[in-house]
């Protein structure tokens, strides 16, 4: 093991501390526990190794440089029994602490930034599809990211990767996996833990709407890691994603009624005052009606009515597939004047999009456990006005 260590050691030379000197980044703790770059245990710095021959073969230079980025799991020593050698996890830890490698709670969000303020190529195998909203510029990408690949006779190549379009539901649903796995609500199969997301919490901190974690065994308030009460089932709940000119900006979640009840909410301008006017300007908001849309919720399904005077449309956009035309949405009629069909509401499915006014989409998350809080609003806190508008039940 001894010669093993010093050969480890050696890679000391192309480590730096700071990204902005580094030709690339690494995501240490993809490479390391990728099993397909050989090996038989679950952690093995001998695949860096390999990433690090196979950088210096690919360009030629023998001080090819990296900074590595970690998440704090992975040099935890409650883990070193997972290395062929224990002192691999000693030898990780004392990296960090000559700054030879960054180690933070969560790599991806410090890799990522680096890799758009930079232009570094990211040597990852790991798609990254939670972090599609905050970093639109991935989706496509076919010039940041390489992927380490396994030849025969061991050796490792890095092949430049095709960060193919996914869906913004799919980049929801998988952003909503990274963060319950952050809380430990993830089961072993990596299945979310419904007994407790499933329920309602109570937190001591007045005025708190507390996420639930999970420590040592306990449901914690995630901000004020106190107990939490349990006070009963919890509702389901639909979020809704608000876009301006193809990015999201903010969002609602609407609450289904008791036992399943269907609800009844109108969106209107109100719900857009959060989006900055440099986002969306003063005119485009004002062709948005106060009460633009009904939106019935019911049984995890959700139905949607035009009340707008500009009037509304939707289409269908599969993920892979060519979104269908624009349909206009069925209004809302009253008395006898209204066509047999008016009142009928239209489905709004997980693949629907509505435009309310050109450039301004609503769209459904792909989150199965919305937040408690209500309402959200992207890089700054929301703003309403004197007496705003929340989302209302009619009548």
């Amino acid at each position: 093991m001894t010669n093993d260590m010093a050969a480890l050691r050696r890679m000391e030379r192309h480590l730096l501390g700071t990204a902005q000197e580094a030709n690339y980044l690494v995501d240490l703790s993809n490479v390391v526990r990728d099993r397909a770059l050989g090996g038989g245990s679950a952690r093995e710095l001998r695949r860096l190794r390999l990433v690090l021959r196979a950088l210096r073969e690919s360009t030629g230079d023998r001080d090819v440089t990296v900074h590595g980025i970690a998440d704090n799991s992975l040099l935890h020593p409650r883990h070193d029994g997972e290395f062929p050698d224990p002192a691999e996890g000693a030898l990780l830890r004392e990296w960090r602490d000559r700054g030879l490698i960054a180690a933070i709670d969560k790599a991806d969000p410090d890799l990522l930034d680096h890799a758009r303020e930079l232009g570094t190529r990211v040597i990852s195998s790991d798609n990254f599809t939670g972090h599609r909203s905050e970093h639109p510029w991935i989706q496509g990408d076919r010039e940041h990211f390489l992927r380490p690949e396994r030849e025969e006779g061991g050796r490792v190549r890095l092949v430049l990767r095709d960060m193919r379009v996914f869906a913004d539901r799919e980049i929801s649903r998988e952003g909503e996996r990274d963060t319950l796995k952050a809380r430990n609500l993830l089961d072993f199969q990596g299945r979310p833990r419904s007994n407790v997301l499933g329920r309602s919490w109570r937190c001591p901190h007045p005025d708190c709407r507390p996420s639930p974690a999970i420590q040592r065994g306990k449901v914690v308030c995630r901000t004020h890691r106190m107990l939490l009460t349990d006070t009963g089932p919890r509702r389901r709940r639909i979020q809704l994603k608000m876009f301006v000119d193809g990015t999201c900006h903010a969002w609602e979640n609407i609450t289904e009624g008791p036992e399943g009840q269907d609800r009844e909410f109108v969106l209107g301008r109100g719900h857009f005052v959060r989006i900055d006017e440099c986002h969306l300007s003063g005119e485009r908001r004002r062709r948005i009606s106060r009460e633009h849309l009904l939106l019935i919720c019911g049984r995890g399904a959700l139905w949607v009515l035009d009340t707008s005077t500009a009037g509304s449309r939707m289409r269908t956009v599969r993920p892979g597939g060519e979104p269908t035309a624009w349909r206009a949405l069925p209004r809302r009629g009253t008395g006898a004047a209204a066509a047999p069909g008016e009142r009928a509401p239209r489905g709004f499915g997980p693949d629907d999009e509505i435009e309310l006014v050109p450039g301004v989409v609503l769209r459904r998350s792909g989150q199965r456990w919305p937040e408690e809080r209500a309402e959200g609003v992207r890089a700054k806190p929301p703003r309403r006005p004197a007496g705003g508008e929340e989302l209302t039940s009619p009548g």
